[in-house]
């Protein structure tokens, strides 16, 4: 068990939290190229079992204690990799094939809300009416950057959109219920376990879909690609989430997740030069004014 005695300073744990949503928002970009050749779990098994090699090598070399409390330790692991990592992704993966990008991106956004009700109702959390003002100001702020109207809610898409929804509750319980585990064991080690528990996991669910397989070709620009998707969209964005979810209250992580929608606005003008519009623009706005009144609705980190 290891106890948080020197916290960082705030702006080290904020600048962590929009370090993994601009991972996420490239890592988005970079995973749709990567899936055109992979089967989409393929390709998560493929990543995750890599990423886990990487941080336990990392846990070794750098010669972390491993924590002690056996089963204290990797028992409520596999509820957490179980969380935040195998239902999450495979049910995000597998529902963006049976619903619409558009839907896909809207219902994520129920996360934050997701997690906010949770740590409300378990305790951890008081709901304030400035915290409440701040995720409704942040929500509209997405729906809007996100084009709600073109919400479709069909029987084409129904089994995609559940699964997408399933997605942000895991998601949102892996938030609250890991926190008090996340502060009390070593990050490393902690994200190191959590990473082997979901491959495995991810693996035995990916198994029809690695029957017929075929590598495709390899070139330079797939392979950079893949590595980014490792190590900067899996490796680093658990890692600093995990590490920032000590020092942080869960929905204040969860509430990070509204910048995504900017970040990928961010990209698309600079890769793509697609200037941002009035409508983006002041999505934007309602996004950080939630953001503020959000993250200071109290004097706790």
């Amino acid at each position: 068990m290891q106890s948080v005695q020197s916290p960082p300073r705030r702006s080290l744990v904020i600048g962590a939290l929009v370090a993994v949503q601009v991972l996420f928002g490239v890592n988005y970009v970079v995973s749709k190229v990567v899936v055109d050749q992979f089967p989409p779990l393929v390709w998560a098994s493929v990543r995750i079992w890599i990423a886990a090699a990487v941080m336990m090598a990392v846990a070794v070399i750098s010669r972390r204690p491993h924590p002690r409390d056996g089963r204290k330790f990797f028992v409520p692991l596999i509820g957490l990799a179980l969380l935040g990592a195998i239902i999450n992704q495979t049910s995000f993966l597998v529902g963006l094939r049976y619903t619409t990008s558009t839907n896909s991106a809207i219902l994520n956004t129920l996360i934050p809300v997701f997690t906010l009700l949770l740590v409300t109702l378990r305790g951890q959390e008081q709901m304030t009416r400035r915290k409440f003002a701040g995720f409704g100001c942040a929500l509209l702020g997405v729906l809007v950057i996100r084009h709600i109207e073109e919400l479709n809610l069909s029987d084409n898409t129904w089994i995609g959109d559940l699964l997408t929804v399933i997605n942000c509750l895991s998601y949102a319980f892996f938030l609250s219920y890991g926190k008090r585990f996340i502060e009390e064991h070593d990050r490393i080690w902690t994200t190191a376990w959590l990473f082997f528990y979901g491959a495995i996991g991810i693996t035995l669910i990916s198994i029809p879909s690695w029957s017929g397989f075929a590598m495709p070709e390899l070139t330079h620009r797939m392979l950079g690609l893949m590595a980014f998707a490792i190590i900067g969209g899996t490796f680093f964005t658990y890692f600093l989430n995990i590490w920032a979810l000590t020092y942080a209250r869960s929905s204040s992580v969860a509430l990070f997740i509204y910048i995504q929608p900017i970040v990928a606005t961010l990209l698309a003008w600079g890769w793509m030069g697609q200037a941002p519009t009035l409508r983006t623009i002041a999505a934007s706005v309602l996004i950080f004014v939630g953001m503020v009144l959000g993250l200071t609705s109290n004097k706790r980190t």
